[in-house]
């Protein structure tokens, strides 16, 4: 779910959440040349506009944090986004996806 290249292609939505549902999702905070990604958990709560600096009207994703706090993004912040649930243990398990599998590649220590 790439939003940069679903706009590129003329794609909307370039995100497809759906209200209610928990993601954990990463997004950038900063100016570009000291731009960090940030990971949270959240539930997504809709879409709203903002005003920015120049007084220019644009979409803003709209999300809840764990506590209650708000958290509104620019679509261009939002970097990933991936479906969660809490399992019966209360660990955060993310929901398998159709896009391909992911997987981290481990390296292996050899004794010298």
């Amino acid at each position: 779910m790439n939003s940069q290249a679903a706009k590129a292609r003329g794609d909307s939505p370039a995100w497809a959440l759906t209200p209610g549902t928990l993601y954990r999702i990463a997004y950038g905070i900063g100016g570009t040349s000291d731009r960090r990604i940030t990971r949270s958990v959240v539930v997504f709560t809709g879409e709203g506009e903002r005003k920015r600096w120049d007084g220019k009207q644009v979409r803003c994703l709209e999300f809840a944090l764990p506590r209650g706090r708000e958290l509104s993004l620019l679509e261009d912040q939002l970097v990933d986004a991936r479906p969660a649930h809490i399992d019966d243990r209360g660990h955060l398990v993310l929901v398998e996806s159709t896009s391909g599998v992911r997987r981290r590649s481990y390296r292996r220590r050899v004794a010298r």
